[in-house]
């Protein structure tokens, strides 16, 4: 079900949805779709969808469905942010982290994910070099 709503001539539909969520309650959403990806891994084959979901007044819900042929995993999370604190929960745990500890988190892990792909690309020629000469 969606509502219209015009905000500085930009038209938003207000949507209200149900995010599934394998490892907690489902979450009712009754908000504007903010941000959507969709990408495919070429490597494993899974397929994932995101949607972030603006419920105002600093309150976001994020859905994540990933999926590899038949198997597929779902999770929703209500997040909220309160002063310096953000506040959030996949229906079954929640978790209240200061800001800028989340900020760090989030740096570190990015910084993880950068090292390992680097690691990665490092001998990906090497590897194309083998391939070409099979």
């Amino acid at each position: 079900m969606s509502q219209k709503e015009s905000d500085k001539g930009v038209e938003r539909l207000r949507h209200t949805i149900v995010l599934p969520n394998d490892h907690g309650r489902e979450i009712p959403v009754s908000g504007y779709l903010e941000a959507e990806d969709m990408h495919f891994n070429n490597a494993d084959g899974m397929l994932t969808v995101e949607k972030i979901f603006d419920l105002e007044n600093g309150k976001r819900a994020y859905g994540v469905i990933s999926a590899i042929g038949h198997s597929r995993e779902r999770r929703a999370y209500l997040i909220e942010e309160k002063d310096d604190t953000v506040h959030m929960s996949n229906g079954s745990v929640t978790l209240d982290t200061p800001t800028d500890i989340l900020l760090e988190l989030l740096a570190m892990a990015l910084q993880a994910e950068e090292e390992q792909h680097n690691s990665n690309a490092s001998c990906e020629h090497m590897l194309d070099k083998l391939a070409a000469n099979q």
